[in-house]
């Protein structure tokens, strides 16, 4: 009687350790995405917030926005998105996803702001900062 107790026990004990974790199953990836437009002001002031709208494509309905990755030279701007797809089962269309980018500058001067659209191409803004 005391083998067949323990061998339960031990058996509800396996059951209950494998249960599955959602956390650990959600499937989660990130991508870089190219722009396809870029909506800009072209003028700014020092210490102003230029609201910069920018538009990339996603490859399935489980992508969305995920955070620019930024690489500064002076007053040059290379911008990458990056997106972020959350789920494993995706839909199969392809949307066209709008995001913020938000340009802020203590200095005066002239900036090119360079979004990546293709691997080896950008859509280039020009901004001058007062």
């Amino acid at each position: 009687m005391k083998l067949k107790i323990l061998t339960l026990s031990f058996s509800l004990f396996l059951l209950l350790s494998c249960e599955s974790n959602d956390d650990e199953n959600e499937c989660i990836e990130n991508h870089i995405a190219y722009v396809t437009s870029i909506n800009s002001p072209t003028i700014g002031m020092v210490n102003e917030t230029l609201n910069i709208e920018v538009k990339f494509g996603v490859s399935n309905g489980c992508g969305g926005f995920g955070k620019f990755i930024e690489a500064e030279n002076g007053n040059i701007k290379i911008i990458e998105v990056e997106a972020k797809y959350v789920g494993c089962v995706c839909t199969q269309n392809t949307p066209i996803i709008t995001t913020n980018y938000n340009f802020i500058t203590n200095n005066t001067g002239d900036y090119e702001l360079k979004f990546k659209s293709s691997p080896t191409e950008y859509i280039t803004i020009n901004l001058k900062i007062n």
